[in-house]
């Protein structure tokens, strides 16, 4: 009998071997198995969808993108692991083939391993875009490698690495992956590009297929919409690290010194300063109270002559202020200051007749956008903030689906006539550098519960990393601002009908909007065919 047994046992074992053969030489279909006497499995969610710790396997098991030159597209690979749980699970990117040998390499994938936070839920003040509720999301991202200085943060000894995670039995392990498309057709042209993302672990491998359609366009290294994101440490002089973490999301900071807005300018396409390392900003309060001294016509032009010539250079007047009738005098005076030195005035209020000639960017909560812009001289931004308003306009906080950013930041900023992006904080931590900032991350602004309001990134020390690291919703706002663009290129083309025809039914409104991130995702695919379609072949 126990000779049976043992023959039994190893049959067993060649039966078992044979599996995994099986499983490695055709991996992307076996990540449609479930059966339990598999390790894990690997499939594939778009990047609107966020995966929880124990949501069931999709069906999906190879990555399909679709993008411009200069373009980040991104997607997410999730690891499942069956009972026994995994270990050193890992990722790796190949090169992608192209057209006449043509080559995207392997370091213009980013690889991140999502990071699971539970976060209270967020007001409910009614109307269609309820959050939702309390719950354990991914949102922060962990970086393979330091963006700053390109070298693996594996076995720097931080708390939170990407590399070598654990995946408990019966539980996911989301990665999120960006791909920064280069510039330049005779470099990329237009075609099929192919490669895989391997996914190793101690239990075994998977190379995951990667294929990519590179249409005949590319996007400008200057975003056409303007974006005034505040960070809440260095608000006035923040580090080249810290503009970074933004820059590298199409996204600009508040203040930029003049020698850096030169340097980004050219490396990132900077659009746009406001002059509060030099001034201050918010400088006049409801009352009419001063918070900074009003700069001098001269004083602000000295200014301006060390910034990049014809940069759009702007002062943040005051806040909120609105029917401040006390304020308006030296709002005023700072207007007139600032426009004899070429200098526009931002003012987030909505728009007032008394400050007509003197604010030039409006910036509004959606709850307050005019209904109509008609005869309203100046600009229009939209923001969000703590202030929940209708219950039915964009929301930024955890709990609400990543449609939220990505729409407002795209689509509804193009079909409202929004040319800019406001959003006072992206740092906000609630317990400094730390890694307690990282799970601490419910908010009471404007008394009311929130969930991560005024935080975008995650503090660099917990990680490793000479950059703070990203966040899921920032990576939205990030996809947003490029469907921003492929909206204005067709503008700038003469296309309206055909745009009009595409996004106003998914962007009616701030309170009539698609929650389906399907409909969004085959929005921008018609646009970006009809932008390759209309490009010179």
């Amino acid at each position: 009998m126990r000779k049976t047994f043992v023959h039994n046992r190893n049959l067993l074992r060649v039966a078992a071997l044979v599996i995994f053969l099986i499983f490695l030489a055709f991996g992307t279909r076996m990540t449609r198995l479930h059966a339990t006497s598999q390790p894990g499995t690997v499939w594939i969610a778009p990047s609107l969808v966020r995966v929880g710790p124990t949501d069931a396997p999709g069906t999906t098991s190879s990555i399909n993108l679709s993008g411009a030159r200069g373009e980040t597209v991104d997607t997410q690979i999730i690891v499942t692991a069956f009972a026994g749980g995994l270990t050193n699970v890992n990722l790796s990117a190949s090169a992608l083939t192209g057209p006449g040998g043509a080559s995207i390499p392997a370091s213009n994938f980013v690889l991140y391993r999502e990071y699971y936070v539970t976060v209270q839920g967020s007001f409910n003040a009614g109307g269609n875009n309820p959050p939702l509720g309390p719950d354990t999301y991914p949102e922060p991202l962990i970086p393979f490698v330091d963006p700053e200085t390109g070298t693996a943060l594996c076995g720097s000894g931080a708390p939170l690495q990407a590399c070598n995670a654990s995946v408990a039995a019966n539980q996911n392990q989301p990665y999120w992956i960006d791909l920064n498309i280069p510039r330049g057709a005779t470099n990329v042209p237009p075609g099929t590009y192919t490669g895989t993302i391997a996914v190793t672990s101690d239990q075994g491998s998977i190379a995951v297929p990667v294929t990519v359609t590179l249409w005949n366009f590319e996007l400008p290294l200057k975003p056409s919409e303007l974006t005034h994101f505040a960070f809440w440490a260095n608000s006035g002089n923040p580090t080249n690290a810290q503009q970074q973490a933004l820059t590298r999301n199409r996204i600009f900071g508040m203040n930029w010194s003049a020698s850096q807005a030169a340097a980004f300018q050219t490396s990132d396409g900077l659009n746009r300063s406001s002059l509060g390392e030099i001034f201050g900003w918010n400088f006049v309060s409801c009352n009419g109270s001063l918070n900074d001294p009003i700069p001098s016509q001269s004083a602000i032009a000295d200014a301006v002559s060390a910034y990049p010539a014809g940069m759009l250079l702007d002062l943040f007047v005051s806040d909120e202020t609105i029917g401040c009738s006390a304020a308006w005098p030296n709002i005023r005076t700072i207007a007139n200051n600032a426009h004899g030195a070429g200098v526009k005035i931002l003012d987030t209020v909505p728009p007032d007749s008394n400050l007509y000639g003197y604010v030039d960017h409006w910036v509004i909560l959606p709850v307050n956008w005019p209904s109509s812009l008609a005869g309203i001289p100046g600009s229009f931004w939209s923001y969000t903030s703590c202030n929940v308003g209708n219950g039915s306009s964009p929301r930024w906080d955890i709990d609400f689906a990543l449609i939220n950013e990505r729409l407002q930041a795209g689509f509804l900023n193009q079909t409202q006539g929004a040319t800019g992006l406001l959003y006072y904080a992206v740092d906000r931590w609630s317990s400094g550098n730390t890694q307690a900032s990282w799970n601490s991350l419910n908010t009471s602004s404007c008394s009311v519960p929130g969930s991560a309001d005024g935080v975008m990134l995650y503090p660099p020390a917990p990680i490793g990393s000479t950059e703070a690291a990203p966040g899921i919703r920032l990576k939205a706002i990030r996809d947003g601002i490029q469907d921003y663009e492929y909206a204005q290129i067709l503008n700038n083309l003469g296309q309206v009908p055909f745009l009009n025809s595409v996004i106003a039914p998914i962007a009616s409104s701030w309170t009539n909007w698609t929650h389906d991130p399907s409909a969004l995702d085959g929005a921008r695919l018609q646009l970006g065919q009809k932008l390759h379609q209309l490009s010179p072949q």
